[in-house]
């Protein structure tokens, strides 16, 4: 069974897990927070589809939105202000043309970085903002890298690699949907049991980490 398969049948099982899980209710954060993270899940989704069709421009960009959402999920629930919940809040056609300002993904890392119950999360989020976000950046807005990956494409390690970070996300926002049904220890027998689906960090031989440190010149 290939990795594609591996995923579908992991998210089928995390679905029917969700749908048979009733979510804390009442609060207009905990519903704007359930929002950013079923929208990641479906940006998860679309990017394992996108992979299998060898559109890989498009599964770049929608993967580098989909980690926007996952953060701002994290961000919503841990940290925006109550005024900040009612600016994300619509309630009519007219607020869609509103310009909010709202922190951009580098700024919401920082401020969960400083949450110790969510630590190691944050830190994973820092990892791939630091690795990847320029040239993801790039993707979406048509810029040399977006160029360049149209034209060369991924090679099978790069689709591997990025179908399994997908599914790490996926499992992120999945883990706070199952929090607030009282499951949060569920995610973990997901982990085990669909270990393949997911890029944890001893799969990264230590060579290999100083290779790509190099690369991006990055000094601990």
């Amino acid at each position: 069974m290939d990795l594609f398969e591996q995923s579908l049948l992991m998210m089928d099982e995390l679905n029917r897990e969700l749908e048979n899980s009733e979510l804390m209710d009442g609060l207009i954060r905990l519903d704007l927070v359930y929002q950013c993270c079923y929208i990641s899940m479906e940006h998860g989704v679309a990017v394992q589809s996108l992979l299998k069709e060898k559109l890989y421009t498009s599964v770049l960009a929608l993967f580098r939105i989909q980690f926007e959402s996952v953060v701002r999920a994290y961000w919503v629930l841990l940290r925006a202000s109550n005024e900040q919940i009612l600016k994300i809040q619509t309630l009519n056609v007219s607020e869609l043309f509103k310009n909010e300002k709202m922190p951009m993904v580098s700024e919401m890392i920082e401020q969960l970085k400083n949450i110790e119950e969510i630590k190691s999360i944050a830190l994973q989020f820092e990892e791939f903002k630091f690795y990847s976000l320029k040239h993801l950046n790039s993707i979406v807005h048509t810029g040399k890298h977006s160029i360049i990956r149209n034209a060369v494409g991924l090679t099978q390690k790069q689709s591997s690699d990025v179908m399994k970070q997908s599914n790490g996300f996926i499992s992120m926002a999945a883990q706070i949907l199952l929090r607030h049904a009282g499951k949060e220890k569920w995610i973990h027998m997901l982990h085990a049991k669909y270990r393949e689906c997911f890029q944890m960090e001893e799969d990264i031989r230590p060579e290999e980490k100083q290779r790509i440190d190099a690369m991006y010149k990055r000094h601990d």
